[in-house]
């Protein structure tokens, strides 16, 4: 028997625990685990002395292409790639020309063309699409025959056209679980939000800080416990995103002991960073929403993971570049997002297992598994088992790597963690059986990924 590539003598991480072993793949699938001795890889054959080895990363939330000329779908792909990441579900946004469902075509189309990864598209909704349950019923049927798995409703931002409210969401919910699409929830209170931000503004309190402030934690609690009773009577798959606050984990774990089909997914910025860091002089560049909350939220976060009160861990990459946020003032002109599909996964594992705030095993689980679970993509994704895809990272756990933008390959100059550095970086990354990076460099040269699509595992 032969191989296209074999990997030699890794520390894998299979059902739960590390074993000392090798990897056989073939057509772009693990074919054999164990020991290959005697065994030919007609392409290659690499010796991983013992290297840590896990399911490649799925990023469950990602902002590639669209908002800033520094993201484009092929460094946004290549940059995951070198951190660690093979599969990504990434948004599609509707423009004034074309409608959610179009555009979901478009994004499709494009990343097609251009994306080294993996993917599926999450179309994001817009307050037009709920104007009447006979609309609702036409896109989810549409997207839903193209394959689409999840969309992305809004309980805010009612100025950019994205806003639903509660029985719009609820009879979305109702129609998206006939149609089998998970909905995806940016859970912000809008009442909120609005009132504070007014109320800030004309005090002429305009800085970066207030950010944080017009959007304080109750905003999202109420979001979030409005989505899981949502969820709980309508019978609806529902993933609440970035979530950020102390309270919110708890509400999604009291709604799945009574057996609400909820999940909730962080990001690392809101286990590393705090509020303070708004009041720097670069303060606009670490705006998102939501803000960064204290250093008491990003424990309580950590604890939810380890827990399994938070399931997932996304990026919500947005690179946006400096010149673009330090043109925004006051704070509701800032562009909202921050860069990180490169530094997702190599920050969970030195921040959470090396630091003991995690185990390598829930490591695995929110940054690979739990993800692909999610989204009906495992064991297709997400795992090391024969008949997987062959997408695979290698981590060398005792590399330290810096984080200032020139240490990365994103396309902006932000750099959110350049006075940090990590402990533990990829140096192997390998989707349906190609090597896509090697040692901080992509080498995916013409690798094209494939869109996902909803049962299509």
């Amino acid at each position: 028997m032969s191989f296209d590539l074999i990997l030699d003598d890794g520390n894998v991480f299979l059902c739960g625990r590390l074993q000392r072993t090798s990897i056989g793949i073939r057509d772009g699938k693990i074919a054999a685990i164990g020991s290959l001795n005697g065994l030919s890889g007609n392409g290659k054959r690499i010796d991983l002395a013992g290297k840590l080895v896990i399911p490649g990363g799925v990023d469950p939330h990602t902002h590639i292409e669209g908002y800033s000329s520094a993201g484009t779908i092929k460094n946004g792909t290549e940059s995951a790639a070198i951190g660690g990441t093979t599969t990504v579900l990434d948004f599609s946004q509707a423009n004034k020309s074309e409608n959610t469902v179009a555009a979901a075509e478009s994004k499709i189309k494009r990343f097609s063309e251009s994306s080294s990864l993996d993917f599926t598209i999450k179309p994001m909704m817009v307050t037009e699409d709920f104007a009447s349950s006979e609309r609702l019923e036409s896109i989810f049927s549409e997207l839903s025959h193209m394959g689409i798995m999840a969309v992305k409703v809004f309980t805010t931002y009612k100025n950019l056209g994205r806003y639903a409210n509660n029985y719009q969401i609820l009879q979305g919910m109702n129609i998206a679980r006939k149609y089998g699409i998970i909905v995806q929830i940016h859970a912000e209170n809008n009442d909120f939000l609005e009132g504070n931000m007014e109320s800030l503004l004309a005090q002429g309190k305009t800085e970066a800080k207030y950010h944080a402030i017009s959007k304080p934690p109750v905003s999202e609690d109420v979001a979030v416990a409005d989505s899981a009773l949502m969820a709980g009577e309508s019978g609806a798959k529902v993933y609440c995103v970035h979530l950020s606050t102390k309270t919110s984990p708890e509400i999604i774990d009291i709604a799945r002991l009574h057996g609400i089909d909820i999940y909730g997914e962080t990001c690392p910025q809101y286990l590393i960073l705090d509020s303070s860091y708004l009041e720097r002089e670069n303060g606009n560049e670490y705006l998102c929403s939501p803000p960064l909350r204290q250093k008491e939220d990003n424990k309580r976060m950590w604890d939810a993971i380890a827990s399994g009160k938070i399931q997932a861990v996304g990026s919500d990459h947005v690179p946006f570049l400096a010149e673009q946020k330090r043109a925004g003032i006051p704070f509701n002109k800032v562009p909202n997002g921050i860069p990180g599909i490169e530094t997702r996964l190599p920050l969970l594992f030195s921040e959470g297992v090396q630091k003991g705030r995690i185990t390598l095993e829930k490591f695995v689980d929110v940054i690979s598994s739990s993800p692909a679970k999610i989204f009906n993509l495992y064991p297709r994704k997400g795992s090391i088992s024969i008949g997987s895809d062959a997408d695979i990272t290698v981590i060398d756990t005792k590399l330290e790597h810096g984080l200032r933008a020139e240490d990365l390959h994103m396309g902006t100059d932000i750099a959110i963690y350049s006075h940090m550095k990590t402990k533990g970086w990829p140096v192997l990354t390998i989707s349906g059986g190609e090597i896509l990076a090697e040692n901080d460099v992509f080498t995916g040269k013409g690798k094209r990924g494939h869109f996902l699509e909803k049962g299509g595992i």
